[in-house]
């Protein structure tokens, strides 16, 4: 069972505050001023819902995480699936002042949290901890399904 570290461990990303068309992801970069750039037509929750590990997603070379708009913050319980790719995951939900942005990824076999924009609620903060202790069983889950289909 991996353990939830807050805030600390995230990156260091320029992510722009406006929040476009939901469900839309962008490649996100670790070099400073790069902005984050679109990847057209890619919906991280329709790929993570497919049984099996994730593919990797169609990105740019550089790109150290996604950052996906949706409704909150509070992770999909598929989205470990990302973040076992080795990519770190931004959630921006809200506009303008109102954006919040959460950055999840995995660091020295942790689960990494940081709030990097905005603020959560204590029922948000109370379902992206469920959400994310779900992972443990979501991996498990892709194990068996790993061993049933082997590749």
């Amino acid at each position: 069972m991996k353990s939830i570290l807050a805030a600390g461990a995230a990156l260091t990303m320029s992510v722009a505050l406006g929040a476009p068309a939901l469900a839309q992801c962008y490649a996100v970069f670790a070099e400073e001023g790069r902005q984050p750039e679109p990847i057209p037509g890619y919906v991280l929750e329709e790929h993570t819902a497919q049984p099996g590990p994730l593919a990797p997603p169609p990105v740019p070379e550089g790109t150290v995480g996604l950052l996906c708009d949706r409704d909150t913050v509070v992770p999909d319980q598929n989205d470990f699936k990302l973040l076992l790719n080795g990519y770190a995951l931004l959630t921006r939900a809200g506009e303008g002042e109102d954006t919040t942005i959460l950055n999840m990824g995995i660091v020295e076999g942790n689960y990494s949290i940081a709030v990097m924009a905005g603020e959560i609620n204590e029922q948000e903060r109370e379902d992206i901890i469920a959400a994310v202790e779900g992972f443990d069983d979501g991996i498990d889950e892709l194990e068996r399904w790993m061993e049933e289909n082997p590749q």
